[in-house]
């Protein structure tokens, strides 16, 4: 394992919420060293205020000490970890690759390489996955500020299409008297746009932690894997397109990438055509759903008014499990006059409740 920090998980670049069933599936038992807080509510708010919510099961991480707990896990069973190595260059004729580190260049020649070196991966582009220019347009901004003061038990997303365009605000509680606001947006001034939302809630308090990043919002790569490689994660664009949550997916992704690995090294194939079984296995799961993205591309297509009416039809309400009588019940209240204007998003009414479905029970 190659991490090019000298610490594994710092700098932290990450909302850090994490679902108890992404544990559940990874049969990883929460640690009471890296869980912040335990949350059972998500909230979403429309730009009017208006309001619905989400009952869920999850925490918010302390993501560095998370990741290192993932790191001394692989290390106790026989991993080999290298810190302050970065990856620097790669030539898929020979597959060797090039690790600078506090001694100087390195070089490994591995059979098979996983690149799990997050959205602007360079194995990707490395291995041909991926052609930087065009995969850029499709990386959100995140921009989050850990404010003390602050206080929640939700987890708030707020939707306002002014001001935060292709993406949403939020207020993740992080301790009992300060939380993580932040902003994910396609705007190139994320940082104004932050201060305009923390002005508007009246959030007075002093900023003890500056994170910033980007996450892949558009879906994952076309095709994940090559001759003796193969990327997962944030690499892949393995995130949920709707609320763009990583984690999940990059450890289950991750895995079967290892998996992959081990069989193919097992039967001395390292080839392309073998480590295609990668692909096919991530793609069953739920990120493999296209309706995912889709739903994604009509939420974040709705106007301010869209939104605000959708808002004042959910009322508040919970809409974990919508049965058919309460999806046509809110159904049936965009046909009152004052809602017309989402009778043409109708079919993007009924793909976002899918899509929000998928994404209660896996997506984060």
């Amino acid at each position: 394992m190659l991490e090019e920090d000298r610490t594994v998980g710092v700098p932290i670049q990450c909302g850090e919420g994490l679902s108890v069933g992404a544990f559940d599936n990874l049969g990883i038992q929460p640690q009471s060293n890296f869980i912040a807080r335990r949350i059972e509510r998500l909230v979403l708010y429309f730009p009017d205020n208006s309001s619905a919510y989400i009952r869920i099961k999850g925490f918010t991480l302390h993501r560095d000490l998370f990741d290192q707990y993932l790191a001394e896990r692989a290390v106790s069973n026989g991993a080999t970890l290298m810190t302050s190595a970065k990856a620097i260059g790669y030539d898929r004729s020979s597959s060797t690759l090039k690790i600078g580190t506090e001694r100087g260049v390195e070089e490994v020649k591995c059979r098979i390489l996983i690149g799990c070196d997050g959205p602007k991966s360079r194995v990707a582009e490395w291995s041909g996955l991926v052609q930087r220019d065009a995969w850029k347009t499709g990386l959100i901004r995140a921009y989050e500020l850990r404010i003390t003061g602050v206080r929640s038990d939700s987890f708030d997303f707020y939707f306002d299409p002014e001001l935060s365009p292709g993406g949403y605000l939020w207020v993740f509680p992080k301790g009992e008297d300060f939380s993580d606001v932040g902003i994910a947006t396609f705007a190139p001034d994320s940082v104004r746009r932050l201060d305009e939302f923390i002005k508007r809630n009246g959030f007075r308090g002093e900023v003890i932690k500056r994170i910033a990043g980007v996450i892949p919002a558009k879906g994952p790569l076309a095709k994940s894997y090559g001759e003796g490689v193969m990327v997962a994660g944030d690499a892949a664009g393995q995130t949920n397109p709707v609320f763009f949550g990583g984690i999940h997916t990059a450890m289950l992704c991750g895995r079967l990438a290892g998996q992959t690995a081990a069989e193919a090294l097992a039967a001395d194939d390292t080839s392309e055509a073998f480590l295609q079984r990668y692909e096919n296995r991530w793609r069953k799961l739920p990120l493999g759903d296209s309706s995912l993205l889709r739903s994604a591309e009509a939420f974040y297509g709705l106007s301010e008014r869209q939104l605000n009416r959708m808002g004042g039809i959910l009322g508040g309400r919970d809409i974990t499990h919508l049965g058919t009588k309460g999806k046509i019940g809110i159904l049936g209240k965009t046909f009152y006059p004052s809602n017309w204007s989402l009778l043409p998003r109708l079919p993007d009414m009924l793909l976002l409740l899918k899509g929000l479905k998928i994404t209660r029970s896996w997506g984060w």
